[in-house]
């Protein structure tokens, strides 16, 4: 299961941290993700949410 936002698709993002002398290190940064009960549906089920989902109203909790 890919951790990703299920309203959204928000998920991890891929980049580079560059110092001073240019070296070159990956990075990944993980969205805030929170799992929840939302009503889906009219159906209970356990989702994985972005907080800004969860601030929005976009997800009707259970």
């Amino acid at each position: 299961m890919a951790r990703e936002c299920a309203f959204c698709g928000k998920k991890a993002q891929y980049g580079a941290t560059v110092s001073h002398a240019h070296n070159v290190t990956k990075k990944k940064r993980h969205p805030n993700l929170h799992r929840v009960w939302a009503k889906i549906k009219g159906k209970k089920k356990r989702i994985l949410v972005c907080t800004k989902c969860l601030k929005s109203g976009k997800v009707e909790k259970a």
